[in-house]
């Protein structure tokens, strides 16, 4: 679920002080892998996401696993993770996921694990492409 969260509230869900979190936030602190666990465990997020900046492109899919492009045939009806989803979307995975949970986006959840097909994420793609602004119509009154 999104939320706004404080690091007052983020401080007492994951037991750290706020001080820390605050200079963690900020780039003046590092984390431990220990702490970097409670965080993720409180926002709902994998580790993986916390790291990324914000710009990085998501992991590719693990090795084994043929991912077909959603607007393919073979990619309509397939499961997409949101790892993999992020490939397609021009959002992280835990935001898909967040997206998701707030059902702002279309998705699956089978056996607890949020999937998007590839018409989900076809879906999302026209429900949040950018469309350009229209022109006002040229004067035709006569001269």
């Amino acid at each position: 679920m999104v939320r706004r969260m404080s690091l007052r509230e983020l401080a007492r869900l994951t037991g750290l002080d706020r001080g820390h979190l605050s200079r963690l936030e900020r780039g003046m602190a590092g984390a431990s892998e220990a702490s970097l666990h409670r965080i993720a465990l409180a926002l709902e997020a994998p580790v993986d996401d916390l790291l990324r900046a914000e710009g990085d492109p998501a992991p590719p899919p693990p090795p084994g696993r043929q991912v077909p492009a959603p607007g393919t045939p073979e990619g309509e009806l397939f499961h997409y993770t949101p790892e993999e989803a992020a490939r397609w979307l021009p959002w992280s995975a835990s935001w898909i996921r967040r997206k998701a949970r707030l059902r702002e986006f279309p998705h699956n959840r089978g056996g607890g694990q949020i999937t998007l097909t590839g018409r989900d994420i076809e879906e999302i793609s026209t429900l949040t492409a950018v469309r350009p602004e229209h022109a006002e119509p040229p004067d035709q009154s006569p001269a």
